[in-house]
């Protein structure tokens, strides 16, 4: 298949829905029949066994990757506790719950009666920020209980950190860690389990290993979480492993054979660059995904969509019946979409942060940086 010539539409400068179809048409019938198999309706769950949930759509940050430089949300709002109850029926069947999927969760006013809610249910729990909220009242109330956490890092440096997260608050989010990792050392508990992420681009690739080296020296036991740039914005485009991966391979390369050494858990998401042209050749353009038959993603507006990427709108909680959304006609013809090149659903075409998709596939970044609709009913913001 044909990775490396790609037409455009000399009108819209995007790519065409159907030669993003074609491309995955083209892939032997064998691996194709493989790929396009999906878990079968019959065995669907009665309830979702896993939620996403922003519980704001503010952040603190604006950092100049982040998707919410260039998009907002439908709606500038936060949810309350009162109204996180209607959820609360659902709890009782969910294995696991993300407090986290585009947003800066520490905003929400009400965030610790609501996780004091879910820690009444035994369900793993989640979820990502920036760290600088992390407050001593916070701190208490996770450590022990929350399973996961993850703190978004893209600089180490004030500089850099500056530079790439906009506001000068370095210090403030390792004094907030080193507070959160002496509380655990206190209970004596290893929740939550900390992990670093970092975004990954042309002109920070020299700051990876030092990365590894602040995971280390804060006591992460998850290490780093390495994401590739994905440009939503023109401006951005230069910045992408495309613009030179020679160099790239070689960053990751050294930055991977120094966390063996110093023994901090490294993962680039999907793959070192080789691994993932290799990957999204045998796979196709995306992976098999599982996911709209697992669960469902919840706005703070009570706003439902099939996964946290999507901006098709299936329900409202405040509204409809979780029972009613996760079997009802939008959510059934939506799966049908997922996994079928043939009959994709536009959102799952153009998956952006599917871990299989082609980083080095200019298709791949094309339409984050043209799409006017982003996930989770947000626009581009007007200039």
């Amino acid at each position: 298949m044909d990775r490396t010539e790609i037409k455009r539409d000399p009108a819209t400068n995007q790519i065409p829905e159907q030669t993003l179809i074609s491309r995955l048409t083209e892939m032997p019938v064998d691996l194709r029949e493989k790929r396009i198999q999906r878990p079968v309706d019959d065995h669907l769950g009665k309830f979702p066994t896993h939620c996403d949930i922003d519980l704001s759509t503010k952040c603190n940050l604006r950092c100049r990757f982040c998707h919410l430089s260039f998009h907002e949300p439908e709606e500038w709002t936060q949810i309350s506790y009162d109204k996180f109850l209607a959820l609360e029926p659902l709890l009782r069947h969910l294995k696991s719950i993300s407090l986290f999927s585009k947003y800066e969760t520490l905003t929400c006013r009400d965030l610790l009666p609501i996780f004091d809610k879910i820690c009444e249910y035994d369900i793993e729990t989640y979820f990502s920020t920036n760290g600088v909220l992390l407050s001593d009242e916070i701190i208490s109330a996770l450590v022990g209980r929350l399973t996961f956490l993850t703190v978004s890092i893209t600089g180490i440096t004030r500089d850099s950190y500056i530079k790439n997260m906009g506001q000068d608050r370095l210090e403030t989010v390792r004094q907030n860690l080193a507070k959160l990792c002496a509380e655990k050392r206190r209970l004596k508990t290893e929740y939550p389990r900390l992990r670093i992420t970092t975004v990954c681009m042309l002109d920070n690739l020299d700051e990876l290993c030092g990365v590894l080296d602040f995971a280390k020296e804060i006591g992460a036991e998850e290490g780093v979480r390495m994401t590739y740039l994905r440009p939503f914005g023109q401006e951005m485009a230069d910045l992408i492993p495309a613009s030179d991966p020679e160099k790239f391979a070689t960053a990751i390369d050294e930055a991977i054979k120094y966390a063996d050494k110093i023994g901090v858990k490294f993962e680039p998401v999907g793959g070192a660059l080789e691994e993932n042209e290799n990957d999204a050749k045998e796979l196709g353009h995306r992976k098999l995904c599982s996911i709209p038959w697992e669960g469902l993603s919840f706005q703070p507006n009570g706003d439902v969509y099939p996964c946290a990427l999507s901006n098709s709108k299936i329900g409202n909680f405040f509204e409809d019946s979780i029972d009613d959304i996760w079997n009802g006609e939008k959510l059934t013809q939506f799966r049908a979409g997922v996994n079928d090149p043939e009959n994709m659903n536009e959102d799952c075409l153009n998956c952006g942060h599917c871990r299989y998709a082609p980083i080095l596939d200019p298709g791949t970044n094309e339409y984050l940086i043209n799409t006017d609709n982003f996930w989770g009913g947000m626009k581009r913001k007007k200039l």
